[in-house]
């Protein structure tokens, strides 16, 4: 009887050795939270990514010449890019009123369905198709607008309930920052509702996700790969990103984005008054 209590007291010793051991070193493969939260950020941009498109703008503008006075107006042609997503798989995009401003023709770049290739061949096949597309509608107050390419079937994105947000929640901005295109940062919601100027009523979220010139339009997106905000202007000082990032929340997307579609321009608000004097 003594012989198998000390049995088991040296197979409990050892079993506890190499709990302590395996705590220590490196957690096993299928357990490791580090790779699992890799894989599942992975899956996401997987999924994700083939809704953002790259919108390509050409059109007139003044130019901006060294030694000219600034009287002197030149206009040449300009060229722009900025971000776009899709929202309806008719080939409805949404993205910023400012992306598209003056703009003379559009073309819009679509992501490759390129999941779980190599480097290499992402390379090779990461180019994707490129469309012409037509403004729908164009909202200046709430910095949005509806573009149109001329293909259906497309993977399009829901839009989150903004309601359900939270601060410090986890959020991807996708987008081509400086033309770098099918690019994706991670960062939480740094505000849920941030009134940058007292005067204008529009609220926007705030957030730290990495954002440039060129993301403008695309979509910020939770970890259930719904659209949040579109992203649309950065606080800085530099002209690159300082962690200050702003995005239109999705209710205002969710209330803008029909009207331009049917309408091509917002309803406002209307109410009936009748003046009389006293």
């Amino acid at each position: 009887m003594l012989c198998d209590i000390r049995v088991a007291s040296l197979v409990c010793a050892i079993a506890v050795g190499g709990s302590h051991q395996a705590a220590a070193g490196q957690a096993p493969k299928g357990t490791d939270p580090l790779r699992g939260f890799s894989q599942s950020v992975e899956a996401l941009v997987q999924r994700t990514a083939p809704s953002v498109v790259q919108i390509v703008v050409s059109g007139y503008g003044p130019l901006s010449e060294p030694g000219r006075d600034d009287t002197d107006v030149v206009l040449g042609r300009q060229r722009s890019l900025g971000s776009g997503v899709i929202v309806d798989s008719d080939g409805f995009i949404v993205t910023n009123a400012h992306v598209v401003a003056g703009a003379q023709h559009i073309q819009v770049t679509l992501s490759p369905l390129t999941a779980g290739d190599s480097p290499v061949r992402s390379l090779v096949s990461g180019r994707g198709r490129t469309l012409d597309a037509t403004i729908v509608g164009v909202a200046q107050e709430v910095d949005l607008a509806v573009l149109k390419i001329q293909t259906t079937g497309l993977p399009a994105l829901p839009l989150a309930d903004y309601d359900a947000m939270h601060q410090g929640e986890v959020v991807f901005a996708f987008g081509s920052p400086e033309g770098l295109r099918n690019s994706v940062t991670m960062g939480v919601v740094s505000a849920v509702a941030r009134q940058p100027d007292p005067d204008d009523p529009v609220v926007y979220i705030q957030t730290d996700a990495p954002i440039n010139p060129g993301n403008s339009g695309g979509p910020l997106v939770n970890v259930a790969g719904e659209v949040v905000g579109i992203n649309t202007y950065i606080l800085t000082e530099s002209g690159g990103s300082q962690g200050l990032g702003f995005a239109v929340p999705s209710a205002i997307v969710g209330f803008a984005w029909p009207q331009l579609r049917k309408f091509g321009h917002l309803h406002q608000g209307e109410i009936g008054l009748g003046l009389q004097s006293i």
